[in-house]
């Protein structure tokens, strides 16, 4: 947690008045790529060197979200945790760059999403954080439903305290999600995971379930 914060340090230097309005999009377009082409290794491996972490905590999210409020609503449940956990974020974790053929490599899994590296660190995993905003539904992208699914299998949204949620959903309030409607930026990706989910016994159904009561959820004192 403090080398995101450390993060978000360096992006407001770097991007200046532009920050306050910046998205996850523009962190690594502006500062995780090239910080990537440099040393040909993700954010992560940058600032832990060959001290690799264990994942504590996985953070499903949005990259359209706004980049301060994002790095506030992560940091804000273990503020009194006298020991930080670890966290596994996406854009923090996998190599990112301008090269497309070089981002699919890491995120495609041929025909079996299973083997993504999301759903590998979803297995290492103790809890799923899911950081919802009020720029964009977290569930209109495919990624993100899928997250939810593998979540599923693992029982950490059936285990207590395995699923937390944060923030406010963006958009109108769904009566009820439809992941078939989510989008992707990779079209493939999308047809892969909806492959995978309709195939397992009673996964579309559930899945669609599980991100309309995350969508909705309202934290106990909230208005």
């Amino acid at each position: 947690l403090g080398q995101l914060n450390d993060l978000r340090d360096l992006a407001k230097a770097r991007l200046g008045v532009d920050y306050a309005g910046a998205t996850m999009h523009d962190v690594n377009r502006f500062i995780l790529q090239p910080m990537c082409a440099q040393h040909r290794k993700c954010y992560a491996q940058v600032v832990n060197g060959s001290e690799l972490k264990r994942v504590d905590i996985f953070v499903s999210h949005a990259w359209a979200e706004n980049f301060d409020e994002f790095v506030t609503a992560v940091r804000g449940p273990f503020a009194n945790w006298l020991v930080k956990p670890n966290v596994w974020i996406c854009s923090l974790a996998l190599v990112q760059s301008t090269d497309p053929e070089l981002v699919a490599i890491q995120v495609g899994a041929g025909e079996d999403p299973s083997h993504a590296p999301f759903t590998k660190a979803l297995a290492q995993a103790d809890k799923i954080l899911v950081v919802r905003n009020e720029q964009v539904d977290i569930y209109c992208r495919i990624w993100c439903c899928w997250e939810m699914f593998i979540a599923y299998q693992f029982n950490l949204i059936q285990k207590p305290g395995g699923l937390m949620v944060v923030g406010s959903p963006g958009g109108a309030a769904a009566p009820q999600i439809d992941i078939s409607s989510a989008e992707a930026s990779n079209a493939e990706d999308k047809r892969k995971i909806l492959h995978h989910i309709m195939n397992q016994r009673q996964g579309y159904e559930s899945v669609n379930r599980i991100v309309t009561e995350v969508r909705q959820f309202v934290a106990d004192g909230s208005a």
